[in-house]
């Protein structure tokens, strides 16, 4: 075997969350390697998850691929549903009541176009690619002070060696690398099996390409309807118990179709073209810890539920961002190991929660009435979802996940605001200087691997002491400016109607750049007075991390105090992955003709 190549982190698995955190890590600074042991061009090529959520079109948003994901999925902020044929008081969509982001939408793309643009970017970012086809074996952790996880790889050219500072496995919900780890994977499956059938359909059900639509069945549960990109059309429903027991795993793609024909009675369904069909069972499983050491777990690795709240995906890619941004800031120095832990604190709660919710989805949407429910006479499966979905949407669409006070989280002021620690940041329309065309906040503050600090400081002329506090504060000895200045990116949002120079002079062009609040949206959403003003800290996440009093400088400097790398004040930011190597010691990347990464070891 030849000598080891060496990475900051490698990455196995492939699919959409180990895509995003190879692209992620890349984006903030730190080297990746991603193996994926499927060839990709002999894998299926379309089916798995499909709905985007609100949440998780912000973040591609904020991680730029949005756009391009938006010119293949399908768009929807409806739903429809029948009864018996005829149109009933719909489901609660995805969507329903949502008005608290500017993706108030469900955007319907299968994974394998997900997985392309995310790759695409990858590739465009840092000439790399996912190496397909080869196989993660085993790691071992030898000592070695910079690159302590070894680990051997199967590739299509024989085996070889890598070395990485932290491997994460990111690699389905029958994880090797979870189970080399021995991290306990906890749950169960039961005798419920849904099919999903993705296809070109004819169909006279009013509305087929609306969006999604819902069907009651007296044989089939509720019935899943839902358009895709291309002009495809997923058809998702439980498959009964008896046809279950009589076919079971020799059951046949002329079967399903039959199956979704009847589901979809009284009206008729005809499948021009199949492009993937599968047979599942649904269970719920969650793993004891989301890391080991140096390794780490994400998306299906780490938590698996059925796909009947769509979130599989939409969780597995929020792991991804929530752990990227930490495990490059350590890796580079700027954060205490402690940061690590809080991936673990902050994520296995939401995916416990959901996990809660998806056994009732599931027996619902399989027509049967959990036990919570069993008092409530006279209701229906059904009927019971559509209150459940309407329960929960804040979850589902991922708008309303909120972390716990901790480390990162600081819920200590007194400030009282309209929004939220622990959860993300709103957008909201404001103005450049000068410009009077409103832009959203969101692509001022995109994703780069920096805390954001929101320098609310209201009406220049009622907030002049304040500000003059805050600025003398940013040159005493005790500021947070006395760490690397690439940590941070600073926002003021002044709040006038005049949006011109006067009002940035008063404010001092070293606080950040100057953006407008014109008509009060920007203050009124954070519920913030023009009279006062405030300290905002947001994460790199774009999660509200610390709310503050205008004038209460020391408090943002505390703050960093704690969640920063003491090492690291008056300062270089010390940067494990830019360490120099020995000649000999690490492999050399280079592109092919085709422009395909190879790695010479």
């Amino acid at each position: 075997m030849t000598e080891a190549f060496q990475v900051d982190v490698l990455i196995c698995g492939g699919g959409p969350v180990g895509l995003l955190i190879s692209y992620c890590l890349e984006r903030y600074g730190i080297s990746t390697f991603l193996v994926e042991q499927n060839d990709r061009s002999k894998q299926i090529m379309y089916g798995r998850a499909v709905m985007i959520a609100p949440r998780s079109l912000e973040i591609f948003d904020q991680l730029d691929l949005a756009d391009a994901l938006g010119q293949i999925g399908f768009v929807t902020r409806q739903q429809i549903s029948y009864k018996d044929g005829k149109r009933v008081d719909s489901i609660s969509a995805p969507t329903s009541n949502i008005t608290d982001t500017f993706f108030d939408y469900v955007l319907i793309c299968r994974q394998r176009y997900t997985e392309d643009v995310i790759h695409d970017a990858y590739f465009k970012l840092c000439g790399k690619t996912a190496q397909y086809g080869t196989r993660w074996l085993s790691y071992g952790l030898d000592g070695d002070p910079d690159y302590p996880v070894l680990s051997h790889i199967q590739t299509p050219d024989g085996k070889k060696s890598v070395r990485s500072k932290y491997l994460i496995g990111a690699d389905g919900g029958r994880s090797k690398v979870r189970e080399f780890s021995k991290i306990a994977f906890e749950g169960s499956s039961n005798n419920r099996h849904w099919i999903r059938i993705d296809g070109i359909v004819k169909t006279d059900m009013p509305g087929a390409r609306s969006g999604r639509v819902g069907i009651q069945s007296a044989s089939h549960g509720s019935i899943l309807w839902a358009c895709l990109d291309h002009g495809r059309t997923r058809v998702g429903f439980a498959l009964s118990k008896e046809l279950w027991e009589k076919l079971g795993s020799d059951i046949t793609q002329a079967d399903v179709i039959a199956e979704a024909q009847k589901a979809l009675q009284p009206f008729t369904l005809e499948f021009e073209f199949v492009d993937w069909w599968t047979v599942y069972s649904v269970g719920q499983r969650l793993a004891n810890s989301y890391r080991q050491d140096r390794v780490l777990i994400a998306g299906d690795a780490a938590h698996t539920h059925s796909s009947g709240a769509a979130q599989g995906l939409n969780t597995g890619l929020h792991d991804a961002v929530n752990l990227s941004w930490k495990l490059a800031g350590y890796i580079k120095g700027w954060y205490p190991e402690d940061i690590l832990d809080t991936y673990d604190s902050e994520r296995r709660p939401i995916a416990q929660e959901i996990i809660r919710q998806d056994k009732i989805i599931s027996a619902l949407t399989s027509g049967d009435i959990p036990e919570e429910y069993q008092n409530d006479a006279g209701v229906d499966s059904h009927q019971l979802l559509s209150e459940n979905f309407k329960k929960n949407t804040s979850l589902n669409t991922g708008l309303g996940i909120q972390y716990p006070h901790g480390l990162l989280i600081d819920r200590s002021s007194s400030l009282d605001l309209g929004v939220l620690l622990g959860a993300r940041a709103p957008d909201v329309l404001v103005q450049r200087p000068g410009i009077r065309v409103p832009i959203r906040l969101y692509s001022v503050i995109k994703f780069r691997g920096k805390f954001i600090i929101m320098i609310f400081c209201g009406d220049p002329i009622q907030t002049a002491a304040s500000i003059k506090q805050w600025q003398d504060h940013l040159e005493s000895d005790g500021s947070y400016k006395s760490y690397p200045a690439e940590l941070f990116h600073h926002v003021v949002i002044v709040a006038t109607s005049n949006n011109n120079g006067a009002a940035a002079e008063k404010i001092g062009a070293d606080l950040g750049e100057v953006l407008y609040d014109v008509d009060n949206t920007a203050y009124g959403r954070y519920g913030i007075s023009p009279d006062q003003g405030a300290l905002l800290v947001l994460r790199p996440d774009g999660v509200l991390a610390a709310a503050y009093e205008l004038a209460k400088g020391p408090q943002v400097s505390d703050y960093f105090g704690r969640v920063l790398n003491a090492r690291l004040r008056n300062g270089p930011v010390v940067d494990a992955s830019d360490q120099p190597v020995a000649d000999g010691e690490k492999g050399e990347i280079e592109l092919d003709k085709d422009g395909i990464l190879e790695v010479n070891l």
